[in-house]
């Protein structure tokens, strides 16, 4: 039993990340993969392993691998998440559709942190090729800010002639918190769509937003300290109907995770005027160690200060 203590602990935490980076230096895929899995799981203190993912994440082979190693770097990197989104940006123009599904892949593995590609995603919306604008459709929903923004290239998607893609795009709505006055018209003309399998997801998709989970609740998941990265996420989707959310948010700003402090930079920005009292907070957080983070701060106040200057 001490012998079986001894091994797990070993291989627990940092004391496995050695171990895990010569698997990412095998000849395994799937072996490399699990480890990609695994340090994306152990966070902060994988922080040697990120060249190496960096490299994996970028290289030509053409596998799940380089997704799967950009997935392992917003919990442990956000600089080197963002020089992987930097990277893949020119291939979205690739003439190859497997160059332009590859790069796609990466911003859906990278979540919020790809934030920036948005833009670009959303240029390539009318692609001519049916299976990337079905991926770009599923890296918007990962990604997911700016929501605003984010919501209007998934609404686009919902009037695509293949049923695939406003399948795609249905499912956003139906089951990752995205609403609106806009969406919910074009997914009630869905529930009509010729193809019975979009409307049925529509009709859900429908009764998921008049349900929608209210902010209060994703203020206790904030103070229980659990999954915090999806309730920010979610968050930062309400917009201002968020605003009663905005101590609990602004707390997170301290948090150790850079990644939990960056979307909680991110939902304040979303939250806009209404979030006037993180203000202090967040020029508090204006000297984060982590640049992305710091970044993220900056577009708080100047959404903040741009949107009550605005206001009457």
């Amino acid at each position: 039993m001490a012998l079986l203590g001894l091994v797990y602990w070993q291989h627990t935490g940092a004391r496995a990340v050695p171990g895990l980076i010569e698997d990412l230096q095998s000849e395994d895929r799937q072996a490399q993969q699990l480890a990609a899995l695994h340090l994306k799981d152990i966070g902060l203190a994988a922080k040697p392993a990120v060249p190496l993912l960096v490299k994996l994440a970028t290289s030509d082979h053409r596998s799940r691998l380089h997704s799967e190693a950009a997935a392992a770097l917003p919990t442990i990197d956000l600089s080197a998440a963002r020089q992987v989104m930097t990277h893949y940006l020119p291939k979205l123009q690739d003439q190859d559709a497997q160059v332009r599904l590859d790069a796609i892949s990466v911003f859906e593995a990278l979540g919020p942190v790809a934030k920036p590609a948005v833009p670009s995603l959303i240029g390539i919306m009318n692609d001519p090729d049916t299976v990337v604008r079905d991926h770009v459709v599923r890296a918007l929903g990962a990604i997911g800010i700016p929501a605003d923004t984010v919501m209007q290239g998934l609404i686009k998607a919902l009037h695509d002639p293949e049923w695939t893609v406003r399948y795609a795009a249905v499912t956003q709505f139906a089951f990752s918190g995205f609403s609106g006055p806009d969406s919910i018209a074009a997914l009630r003309d869905l529930t009509k769509d010729p193809n019975r399998t979009v409307a049925g997801l529509a009709q859900s998709a429908v009764n998921s937003v008049e349900r929608q989970i209210q902010a209060s609740t994703y203020v206790f998941i904030l103070n229980q300290g659990t999954n915090r990265t999806y309730t920010l996420h979610q968050l930062a989707k309400l917009g201002p109907r968020a605003a009663e959310t905005v101590a609990a948010i602004a707390a997170v700003l301290t948090a150790e995770q850079p990644l939990e402090r960056y979307l909680a930079a991110c939902a304040l920005e979303s939250i806009g005027p209404a979030a006037k009292e993180a203000v202090t907070a967040l020029q508090q957080a204006a000297q984060d160690p982590d640049p992305i983070v710091r970044e993220s701060v900056a577009q708080a106040l100047q959404s903040i200060a741009h949107e009550t200057s605005a206001m009457p």
